[in-house]
């Protein structure tokens, strides 16, 4: 199908990184091949809700919506383009949205959760205190591991996928012995079985001997399995929990951990948490505090954002205490978020997904999709509004699926059923808002407000035209800004509504030792090294340039001169209630990078405009001209250079043929460890 958008080479890269499945020959798709598989499942989708096939204009509106992919200006959620028509897809539905969040109060709220952390889905929570509690007594731990090898799957030779249970006595002792299976469904079935054992036992035997052994590719998902390393060690981990806790209610910190360890066991597929708590809670100190001098004895806490929730306005000397509090933990914690205002746009309000740009209720899913605003001039508003229409229409549809999978408990099918949240989404914002000053002299500003006005409005008709035509409820939140890290990457625009940090920047991205792209690149004279921070990585140096957007001109030392992004706070703050106040039914994802000097003007604007507010994560800026070296880093992800160094270094790159490789494995780092996308 012919595309009006050629992508850069690090669009192709990271879409095959990424998203692009492998195949039965070892080769992978190409984008055409994602997306129609991506547009095969809206079909199915669509004819399973209408209950008969489409009829010309219904199939006339998917391949509009191809188009518009094909062309890179608008794109499912990256868990759609990973597993959108597959097996999975339609049998575990669950595994089609980015994120959820429930309440942390019982047994199967833990065992949901843990769930959709395998199924890939990020998980927000928020621990309640009352049910949850420790082991009868204090009890021994005893672990077999597995000894599986690849030969051994490979020859047929598999372990049992059901987990096995028995009590009995040995030797005076009274034991239970949990052996694990071999599939997600009783990965979290198991920890289901330790928080729900009341028996008053001597010994605990967790046996995960019938676990395959590392680096087999997982059926159907695709990832690459990590074996039963990382889930024994969390077991254990959260049996000493347990233990601590014997004969009592756990707390709420003893909740948070086990979510944070639950967090750690993942394939190669990383996970994203967030945990939120009131800022009036009896344990708010002990949540502010949770991850000071965590390590190396709770390393697991860095899984989380954790996030406190105002219920009324803070005066500005409690605004200033939040940031004093954040400063002395490193700038970015705790988070704190305005309930309130949560509230009053989202009536079912009970918590967040990991990067804050969905409401959501106690059992409910992210739901999302976007377009590229960086790809339509200001004048073409009409085209730009009928194309987030039929997007919007597509989204509503991702709507339509069946939770009851024989482990979510019913209540996540029947929330969904009711709110129908979807995630209407825009990024390239920065790159078209900088576009209206040429076209609109004097009123650029009041033109912008009026063209979002405009846009959320095509947004909601089209969710609400769908929802009509399939006689099923409305959604009761239609619109979004969310971080888009490597969406906007694949699209080659900026990011969400943040501004690049230079025109002219080095993206650092990580890559598995073991991926055989990383040898392509490296003969391809793009610069490769070792990633510090994991000895299984190296870094990829790829350049990428913002020709299109405005900088500021910085004179370094020896006279080059750099294009760099000097925003303050208060000027992305405004960007970010701009589109709070015309565009976002939910909240607008951003991390505003700040200067502790900068925190008096913080305070000031979040007083003002505190009835905008929903949540913003807060980052300590470092300055763009400096390099990793200057401060005092190994590497930073994204480096800005002037404009000889960067075509010096691109003049040198040799093309890469990336269609005839097997590659490694899908590595999504958007909200890994619980950090979104420098947002």
């Amino acid at each position: 199908m012919k595309t009006n958008h050629q992508p850069s080479f690090r669009a192709d890269l990271l879409t095959r990184r990424t998203y692009n499945r492998p195949l039965e020959d070892g080769t992978f798709e190409t984008w055409q091949q994602t997306v129609e598989r991506v547009i095969g499942h809206q079909q199915w989708l669509w004819e399973r809700a209408k209950g008969s096939a489409l009829d010309h204009g219904e199939v006339k509106e998917l391949l509009k919506l191809k188009q518009l992919m094909m062309d890179r200006k608008a794109v499912t959620s990256g868990r759609t383009l990973w597993l959108g028509g597959t097996d999975i897809a339609k049998t575990r539905e669950a595994s089609q949205f980015n994120c959820s969040f429930s309440f942390a109060e019982t047994v199967y709220d833990i065992v949901d959760m843990f769930w959709l952390l395998l199924q890939g889905c990020g998980v927000g929570f928020k621990p309640i205190v009352g049910i949850l509690n420790g082991f009868t007594k204090w009890t021994k731990i005893e672990v077999i591991r597995s000894k599986r090898t690849i030969e051994q799957w490979e020859a047929g030779d598999r372990g049992v996928e059901t987990n096995q249970e028995s009590l009995f006595d040995r030797d005076g002792e009274r034991i239970y012995h949990l052996t694990i299976g071999d599939s997600a469904e009783a990965w979290a079935k198991s920890v289901g079985k330790l928080l729900a054992l009341k028996e008053p036992v001597d010994r605990i035997v967790l046996d995960f001997s019938q676990i395959r052994a590392a680096g087999i590719r997982l059926r159907g998902y695709g990832w690459i399995s990590s074996g039963d390393e990382t889930f024994a060690k969390a077991m254990q981990s959260i049996c000493a929990i347990l233990n601590k806790r014997h004969g009592r209610l756990l707390t709420k910190i003893d909740i948070l951990d086990i979510m944070n360890h639950l967090g750690t066991t993942l394939s190669s597929r990383r996970s994203a948490e967030i945990c939120l708590m009131d800022m009036e809670d009896p344990e708010a100190e002990m949540f502010i505090m949770a991850k000071k001098d965590c390590f190396p004895d709770n390393v697991q806490r860095y899984q989380s954002n954790n996030t406190l929730l105002y219920w009324k306005k803070p005066s500005k000397m409690e605004l200033y205490g939040v940031f004093q509090r954040m400063i002395d933990a490193g700038g970015s914690e705790p988070g704190f978020g305005n309930g309130e205002e949560a509230l009053r746009r989202a009536p079912w309000f009970k918590g967040l997904n990991p990067c804050a740009e969905i409401l959501l209720g106690n059992k409910s899913f992210c739901n999302l999709i976007e377009v590229d605003l960086g790809k339509y001039s200001p004048l073409d508003l009409k085209e730009l509004g009928d194309d987030i229409y039929l997007v919007a229409r597509a989204n509503y549809r991702q709507t339509c699926v069946n939770l009851k999978d024989g482990v979510l408990s019913d209540s996540w099918h029947e929330l969904n059923e009711f709110l129908r949240l979807m995630g209407a989404g825009i990024t390239g914002i920065v790159k078209w808002e900088a576009k209206y000053p040429e076209l609109y002299f004097l009123d650029a500003e009041e033109k912008i407000e009026y063209d979002y006005q405009r846009l959320g409005e095509k947004a909601r008709a089209g969710g609400y035209s769908m929802a009509d035509e399939l006689n099923l409820p409305r959604p009761k939140a239609v619109t979004t800004v969310k971080p888009s890290g490597t969406l906007s990457k694949i699209m080659d625009t900026t990011e969400g509504v943040h501004k690049p940090l230079g025109r002219y920047v080095f993206n650092n991205v990580n890559f598995s030792k073991s991926d055989p792209l990383v040898e392509k690149l490296r003969k391809a004279d793009y610069r490769v090294f070792d990633n510090p921070a994991d000895p299984s990585g190296v870094i990829v140096t790829i350049p990428v340039s913002y020709e299109d957007v405005e900088f500021d001109e910085v004179e370094l030392d020896d006279g080059r001169i750099v294009h760099v992004n000097q925003e303050t706070a208060v000027e992305q703050l405004q960007r970010y209630k701009r589109l709070m106040d015309n565009y976002v039914d939910h909240n607008c994802s951003i991390t505003v990078s700040y200067d502790p000097s900068e925190v008096p003007e913080i305070v000031d604007w979040l007083y003002e405009n505190w009835d905008s507010f929903v949540g913003v994560s807060w980052l300590f800026r470092n300055d763009p001209t400096k390099t990793a070296e200057d401060l005092g880093y190994q590497y930073l992800p994204q480096e800005v250079v002037d404009q000889e160094t960067f075509y010096a270094y691109v003049k040198n790159l040799k093309s890469v043929d990336l269609d005839s490789d097997e590659g490694e494995d899908l590595v999504d780092a958007d909200c890994s460890t619980g950090a979104c996308p420098i947002r």
